[in-house]
C-alpha cells in the first residue's frame, strides 16, 4: 500500500505492481557479468559478490530467566553482553621492551599491578591496551 498525497487517502498495491516493482530491483547479492555492482537492466550470468566482514563482534547468549515469571518493568532494559577491547591496542617499542627484559619480572608485578602474562605479552611484542602499556612506563620512570 502507499499513501497519495493529491488525493489524500491509501490506494492497495496491486499484484502487477508488485511484480513490476520487484523486476525493477537490482540484485544486491550479485554482480554482473563484468563484475560492476547489479542493476535492474543488467542481464546474463550474475556472479555473487563477496562479502568482507569489517569487525567481528562476539555478543552474549545469556538470558535472564526472571523476565518469564516476574512483572518487574526494570527486567525490559536489558543489554546484550560484547565482548570487544576497550581501549585502544599498542605494541611497545623494541627499546622499551629491551627496558623491560632488564628488570625482573616479580618486580614489574609489584610495581605496576600487572599480571605476569601481561608484562610477559608486552616482552614478546604483543599487543595490550594503550593504559596497560602507560602504567608500565610510569613505572620505570619511577624505577632508579
Amino acid at each position: 500500500m502507499f499513501h497519495s498525497d493529491e488525493q489524500n487517502k491509501v490506494i492497495p498495491e496491486s499484484f502487477r505492481t508488485i511484480l513490476r516493482l520487484y523486476l525493477r530491483r537490482s540484485e544486491s547479492k550479485s554482480l554482473a557479468p563484468d563484475g560492476t555492482p547489479c542493476v535492474a537492466g543488467t542481464q546474463g550470468l550474475l556472479r555473487r559478490a563477496s562479502i568482507v566482514a569489517g569487525q567481528i563482534i562476539p555478543v552474549g547468549k545469556e538470558t535472564d530467566r526472571r523476565w518469564g515469571q516476574d512483572e518487574d518493568m526494570s527486567m525490559l532494559d536489558f543489554k546484550v553482553l560484547e565482548y570487544r577491547p576497550l581501549g585502544d591496542l599498542v605494541v611497545a617499542a623494541p627499546a622499551l621492551r629491551d627496558e623491560i627484559a632488564e628488570h625482573g619480572m616479580r618486580e614489574l608485578m609489584r610495581q605496576t599491578g600487572l599480571s605476569q602474562h601481561t608484562i610477559e605479552a608486552i616482552r614478546a611484542g604483543r599487543s595490550v591496551r594503550r593504559t596497560t602499556l602507560q602504567r608500565l612506563q610510569i613505572a620505570l620512570m619511577a624505577t632508579p
